[in-house]
């Protein structure tokens, strides 16, 4: 079958694609994916009863069911799909890459223009080979600004992904040490990230670039560029402190912002912060209406997000982490942060060759804070240090146990770790 012949199919498929199959419904188009551990072509004839209105898979000993499509490869026709599906918009497509914030800074992003437009976005962390087609396979045709996320642990994966979004606009938060292991140093992360930028290059299209980042200046040059977050290259944001909580203030062009309530915490949010201010404002989104978009955006899923749980006042930012990250939580945690503080830190993953070095350099830069330390997970105990105030463990549950027999009180408390970790299993026992 042609791509544009499951076109009309996937036009047909009301309720949209999925690849899923226990999600699979009335109206749906369904992908048989197939992985390490799983094949999708084997729920084929449970999707199709379950009323979607066809199942792509791409084992024959499946195609005896009516409804049933056999393609050479399922993910290479999924994604061909998405791409034909791209080209029929002719809108602003934003890709979205970099090592930290990709996820805040598409939230914000998206929730400063929805104020304008109708905006579609990546859902979650959907940002690599699968998710990025699912994105725009779930892209309705009333939409008039989309925004793609994308992630990678490989040279070559952005341009693939690149390749398949064709965006017309970009912007890279940030080059850090984050997927080591993948990209073989930071000047392969450069390299990975930077593919964005030579595709928009190549068609002359606008990016976004943050002003204090000398990086993303240097593989910038000569581009469209529109330059922001500094006092020479406005808008800058600032974080205010105010009792309890914590405002921002942003100015541009001879206009400075009323102090507005924000519930991200972190200077290293100031970034992403600025990043939805310009591209609002690019696109001649209102100052009130970005301001408002703001200030009601509610972080989620682990990032950035602050509780009071009666005992201490936990940020938990521990959706992911890699020595860039980590660094900036910590030094952003100890300047701005109330109460006696304590870190809670678990193990970075995905950084190879250069685990222990990064884990070293976390656990140094806690000791030079004179911060009262507790660290957990393998990696962490490679380097473990004697020193008073740090205590390491080899796993959460252990952690786990001696919480239950220790009762932290009136502190202030980051808790941050890569996924894997799933720091946030001890929110309970703090």
């Amino acid at each position: 079958m042609t791509t544009e012949e499951l076109y009309e199919i996937y036009k047909g498929a009301e309720n949209g694609v999925t690849t899923d199959s226990r999600k699979c419904g009335p109206g749906m188009l369904f992908f048989a994916l197939r992985g390490e551990n799983f094949d999708g072509n084997q729920y084929a004839t449970e999707a199709i009863n379950a009323g979607c209105v066809a199942a792509v898979v791409d084992d024959t000993k499946v195609n005896n069911v009516d409804g049933v499509i056999v393609v050479e490869d399922v993910l290479t026709s999924m994604q061909e799909l998405a791409k034909m599906h791209r080209r029929t918009f002719d809108i602003p497509v934003l890709g979205l890459t970099g090592s930290n914030g990709k996820t805040t800074t598409k939230e914000l992003v998206t929730a400063v223009l929805a104020k304008k437009y109708k905006v579609h976005a990546t859902e979650g962390n959907l940002n690599n080979h699968i998710g990025v087609p699912l994105t725009l396979l779930s892209t309705p045709l009333d939409c008039e600004f989309l925004i793609v996320e994308m992630g990678a642990n490989h040279i070559g994966e952005i341009s693939y992904l690149v390749n398949i979004t064709e965006p017309n606009l970009g912007i890279i938060t940030n080059i850090g040490l984050a997927h080591l292991e993948g990209f073989g140093g930071k000047e392969g992360v450069k390299k990975g990230k930077k593919e964005l930028f030579d595709y928009l290059r190549d068609i002359e299209s606008t990016v976004f670039i943050h002003g204090d980042h000398q990086e993303l200046l240097e593989i910038s040059t000569g581009m469209n560029r529109v330059i922001f977050g500094t006092k020479e290259h406005l808008p800058e944001v600032r974080f205010i402190a105010q009792g309890n909580g914590r405002k921002f203030v942003w100015s541009e062009n001879g206009y400075e912002s009323d102090h507005k309530t924000i519930k991200l915490e972190g200077d290293y949010n100031l970034d992403n912060i600025a990043a939805a201010i310009t591209i609002g404002r690019f696109f001649n989104v209102e100052k009130n209406d970005v301001e408002t978009a703001i200030s009601e955006y509610t972080p989620t899923n682990n990032r950035s997000q602050v509780y009071d749980t009666g005992n201490n006042e936990i940020l938990l930012d521990a959706y992911n982490a890699n020595p860039s990250s980590m660094e900036k939580a910590i030094l952003s945690f100890e300047k701005n942060s109330n109460h006696p503080k304590l870190v809670i830190l678990g193990d970075m993953r995905e950084l190879g060759s250069h685990s222990r070095e990064s884990h070293q350099m976390v656990v140094n830069l806690c000791k030079s804070l004179h911060l009262d330390s507790i660290f957990v997970g393998e990696e962490f105990m490679s380097v473990e240090d004697e020193e008073i105030k740090m205590r390491f463990y080899s796993t959460i549950d252990e952690l786990m146990d001696n919480l239950r027999e220790e009762t932290l009180k009136n502190k202030s408390i980051l808790l941050k770790g890569s996924r894997g970790m799933a720091m946030e299993q001890l929110l309970p026992l703090l």
